[in-house]
């Protein structure tokens, strides 16, 4: 049962980028973490506070977890969204790459992206699409 919204748009004949658009709580029931031979996730996350995140790893439920739990130790801001990409052996890469194209947009001193979560993920899919088949 995939949870992606209509606005995560997908190419005729090719399988999803974003297999999860929804809440963290939620995140479990439809993407399980990965192999070393399977790769990992990109994840857009958007904050309660507006801002977003980009994040790469083989687990998004133990991700959001880690996260809620910054929450309560140093009142960061809880995760409103996240939307998680089809697994990619190059995540770190397709991350890197990501943060690369929007460092203009980057807040420094709250580790997060002055950029509306739609935008990103469009950045994203772009980057996405560009690494993923090398």
């Amino acid at each position: 049962m995939s949870h992606t919204r209509k606005s995560m748009k997908r190419k005729k004949g090719l399988k999803p980028l974003w297999i999860y658009d929804g809440s963290p709580d939620l995140a479990d029931l439809t993407v399980a973490a990965t192999t070393l031979t399977e790769g990992g996730y990109v994840i857009v996350i958007e904050l309660a506070n507006g801002l977003t995140r980009l994040a790469a790893t083989r687990h998004p439920a133990k991700y959001a977890t880690s996260w809620h739990q910054f929450v309560k130790r140093y009142g960061l801001p809880e995760i409103a969204r996240m939307i998680i990409s089809q697994p990619h052996l190059r995540y770190e890469a397709i991350k890197r790459g990501i943060a690369k194209a929007l460092a203009d947009h980057r807040d420094e001193d709250l580790d997060a992206y002055r950029v509306p979560v739609e935008a990103m993920a469009e950045k994203a899919a772009a980057v996405i699409e560009a690494l993923a088949g090398q």
